[in-house]
């Protein structure tokens, strides 16, 4: 199929209505954006003053999420009595770690139509130990409050590290998402 006639399809509502595919989009971008920021952060920590140098990049690119963390936890801990700012670090940390947990829930689960009531259903499961299973009703509003996790969790980590103090996008001037 042709690229002009794959755009000619209409997916709209396909696999769910757009407005939450729009939702767990803005999810997935922010969250790609949060952890390249995090790999960033973590070569500035590391003395690497530029912010395109290749090395860091190449040292953190393939490390798993919670080893980057790690990695700018012991930064912090290291750097925190020159950087005097780097010594909450625990609380962006766990900043971050919640939004993990709330993009986790919308993207790692599934999202469907309960035919009987025409709401969306989250059904969630886990077999670490024991078989645990739940499915709970969501809303546009719920995954919106994950995105706001996110970006908390960014600004945090924007602010902790470059000693800036940016609000959350929600409070900024219109055109100012950057």
């Amino acid at each position: 199929m042709k690229n002009d006639e794959i755009e000619k399809l209409d997916l709209n509502g396909w696999p769910l209505p757009d407005e939450y595919l729009i939702e767990i989009g803005r999810i997935s971008a922010l969250w790609v954006s949060l952890e390249n920021f995090l790999g960033i952060c973590i070569g500035k920590l590391a003395g690497f003053d530029e912010a395109m140098d290749i090395k860091p990049f190449i040292l953190v690119n393939h490390s798993s999420f919670p080893q980057k963390l790690d990695m700018l936890s012991a930064l912090c801990e290291l750097l925190k009595g020159e950087f005097p700012r780097l010594a909450n670090h625990k609380e962006v940390v766990s900043k971050v770690k919640s939004a993990q947990a709330s993009r986790n829930r919308y993207v790692h689960n599934t999202i469907g139509l309960d035919p009987d009531t025409g709401k969306m259903q989250l059904a969630q499961g886990s077999a670490r130990g024991k078989v645990k299973a739940s499915l709970d009703t969501v809303c546009i509003a719920d995954i919106r409050r994950a995105t706001i996790d996110i970006d908390e969790a960014f600004v945090a980590l924007f602010n902790l590290v470059l000693g800036v103090d940016l609000p959350p996008v929600w409070k900024r001037k219109k055109g100012e998402h950057n």
